[in-house]
């Protein structure tokens, strides 16, 4: 009997054997011209369609732009059929969606918004219908989404807009800005190959965030039963199994070797991984092969502001400086735009390694902002799916990371407690993204 990681990696929905899979992807007019090769060769293996945003802005229904992408998506999804879905642009370009947490911090009215592309992948309640992640909408939450409550407020549901988590897309995104970085992006996926067969997989655990040796360790096992090579550098001399300890040269050098993805557990920033990969290492890593980047660390896949800390436009168009800076805000803070940009804007490891010129990264999944040591179950989840079926679709491999996510964390079950870990929990996920084509392989099916 396959395992539910087999099941799930060899296709979500039904009716795959009737048609090709449909693709969605949503980009700017403009870059039609310069996304051309890609749709033509994903229409070898998919039913292609591509919708520019300004015409889908223009007439979808919806109150904002990002409800009405999603609402496009939704009947991509219902009428259509569709199963992938690729979002062409950065936060200055293409619409984000921030979802709120009632983070106690009194400057901040105990509010903070966080980008989640889980918003449009996570379409349709248990029933198909469209699902607006706006469910409580009294006052001030009527331009709330995704609402997680419980670090703050004790006498209420964590899942507060009731967010099914259950995504019907495996979705990506390209953080492009400009036709410069789009042609780049393009140019390593068009040229990547799945292997014919023992995909390399480098897996890292770094200075003790939490001890995962053990469960990294079942893991690296899972993905050689699957046929994959693996390389093991885990942190301290006892690490069983272990070729090395990581650190930026051995880290480097493992990549040098050509693995197809890259595991990591540690500290995490913006600009790399704690005593594992920096900036020192950007200039070699522009020589890579390229492959799948994956980090449960904080803020490596950062690329856009965290209001109302940081400075941010609201939906209004007004700009604040955030609590940082020392703004105060004496009631809810206004929604952030769905567009960030200039000073808005950011960049983060995952975004620099997607979009180099040359190497670097070819996808690219972790988290925007802090995250916790819950989020290894979601690397547990994605590797354990890519293990089943190493020729498993990237996005559904994510998609099977967040199902065993909701499943292993217990989401339907946790409560508010004295402290601020539940709510927590339950929104690793949300702070997530895939940067990078959801129809990616690693090894040929």
């Amino acid at each position: 009997m396959l395992s539910s990681f087999a099941l799930l990696a060899a296709g979500l929905l039904a009716g795959r054997e009737d048609a090709p899979p449909r693709l969605v992807v949503l980009a700017p007019a403009a870059w039609s011209e310069l996304l051309a090769p890609y749709l033509a060769a994903r229409a070898s293996t998919h039913t292609v369609e591509f919708a520019a945003l300004e015409d889908l802005l223009a007439t979808e229904a919806g109150d904002d732009p990002p409800e009405r992408i999603k609402r496009w998506l939704h009947r991509a999804w219902r009428e259509r059929g569709a199963r992938f879905a690729l979002l062409v642009g950065d936060a200055d370009t293409f619409p984000v969606r921030f979802m709120v947490l009632d983070r106690c911090t009194a400057a901040a009215a105990n509010y903070a918004f966080y980008a989640s592309d889980l918003y449009y992948a996570d379409l349709a309640e248990s029933d198909g219908s469209f699902d607006d992640w706006n469910a409580e909408r009294e006052g001030f939450h009527a331009r709330y989404f995704g609402e997680v409550r419980g670090e703050c407020t004790k006498d209420t549901r964590i899942d507060f807009d009731r967010v099914s988590y259950a995504p019907e897309l495996a979705l990506g995104r390209w953080p492009v800005s400009s036709a410069e970085e789009l042609a780049a992006v393009l140019a390593k996926t068009l040229a990547w190959q799945p292997v014919e067969h023992a995909p390399r997989a480098l897996l890292v655990h770094a200075d003790g965030w939490v001890d995962e040796r053990a469960r990294l360790g079942e893991l690296a096992q899972a993905l050689e039963r699957g046929g994959f090579a693996v390389e093991r550098q885990f942190y301290g001399p006892a690490a069983a199994g272990a070729q090395a300890e990581p650190n930026p040269a051995s880290v480097l050098a493992g990549l040098q070797r050509g693995a197809q993805l890259a595991l990591h557990l540690g500290h995490g920033a913006p600009d790399g991984w704690h005593g594992c990969l920096g900036p020192a290492q950007f200039g070699a890593l522009g020589e890579l092969a390229g492959g799948v980047f994956v980090s449960v660390g904080c803020s490596t896949n950062r690329f856009v502001c965290e209001p109302p800390y940081e400075a941010y436009l609201d939906e209004h168009g007004v700009p604040h400086r955030g609590t940082n800076a020392g703004e105060v805000f004496a009631a809810p803070p206004p929604p952030p735009h769905w567009l960030q940009p200039g000073r808005y804007d950011s960049a983060g490891l995952g975004e620099l390694l997607l979009l180099a010129p040359r190497g670097g990264a070819l996808a690219y999944i972790g988290c925007s902002t802090g995250a916790q040591p819950c989020a290894v179950t979601l690397a547990e989840g994605l590797t354990r799916a890519l293990a089943a079926a190493p020729g498993t679709t990237l996005g559904e491999a994510w998609q099977a990371a967040l199902a065993h996510f909701a499943r292993a964390e217990q989401l339907a079950e946790l409560v508010p407690d004295a402290g601020w870990y539940p709510p927590s929990r339950f929104f690793q996920g949300m702070k997530f993204q895939l940067f990078g084509d959801p129809t990616l392989r690693l090894a040929r099916p």
